[in-house]
């Protein structure tokens, strides 16, 4: 007898014990979720953004871009076509084409050609990136679905709130910052991302940089922030979703 009730309180100790165990994890699992998912949300709309025929429409019309280099929209667009195709091909070199009236012409010289080849590593980094992030999230939903059941669902509505928070408080500061000093902010992502200076390119000369200048980057960095703020929205919304269908 004396055994028996051994048992029983070993097991009531152990009980509680695991509880903890499972408590601590989850929430573990909701802050590595609340870090990851502006990751992925941030790279995914960054490569949506670039591959996105109505950033370069709006980026000739918003800069000038056909008075300014001489080509009509339609060969800035084949050349558009030509780097998107460049960053998700394997050519090592882009040899961008495009007709100055009857006459192809390669437009890029090799320094711009060369910074081209670092700009594609950067690009395929993204894609990885997001590519590994999103496949981690989805395990985290996953798991967090299996062994917590219904429970997962205020975990997913606390996480994304943390999430949210952060996420839009590094978007205010950013987004300021960038509103007051793009150029800086321009200069840094440059010296961070890449280890040469390739990029110092001649806006008098150099038709890469003319094609993409600095406003170009900028207001392209501002509907990445906007795509991200409705993604949260809409994410958001389908947990509610979930909440009431669930509950």
């Amino acid at each position: 007898m004396p055994s028996i009730l051994t048992a029983m309180s070993a097991n009531s100790k152990q009980k509680p014990a695991r509880s903890n165990n499972t408590h601590a994890i989850s929430l573990a699992g909701a802050a590595v979720f609340a870090l990851v998912l502006p990751l992925f949300l941030i790279l995914f709309n960054t490569n949506y953004i670039t591959n996105s025929e109505w950033l370069y429409d709006y980026g000739w019309w918003r800069n000038d871009i056909a008075n300014r280099t001489g080509l009509p929209v339609g060969q800035l667009n084949r050349g558009a076509d030509q780097i998107k195709d460049y960053f998700n091909n394997d050519e090592e070199l882009l040899d961008l084409r495009v007709n100055f009236g009857n006459i192809e012409v390669s437009l890029y010289r090799e320094r711009e050609v060369l910074h081209m080849v670092d700009v594609k590593a950067l690009m395929q980094a993204v894609v990885a990136v997001r590519t590994w992030s999103g496949v981690f999230l989805v395990f985290l939903i996953a798991s967090g679905a299996f062994i917590l059941k219904k429970e997962v669902i205020p975990l997913l509505q606390r996480s994304l709130r943390w999430s949210a928070i952060g996420t839009g408080a590094f978007l205010l500061i950013f987004g300021g910052t960038a509103l007051i000093n793009f150029g800086w902010l321009f200069t840094q992502f440059h010296f961070l991302s890449f280890a040469n200076d390739l990029w110092l390119l001649d806006p008098s000369r150099d038709y890469l940089i003319i094609m993409f200048p600095q406003q170009f980057f900028f207001e392209a960095t501002l509907f990445i922030g906007l795509l991200t703020i409705i993604d949260y929205a809409l994410i958001a919304l389908a947990v509610r979703f979930a909440s009431r269908r669930f509950s």
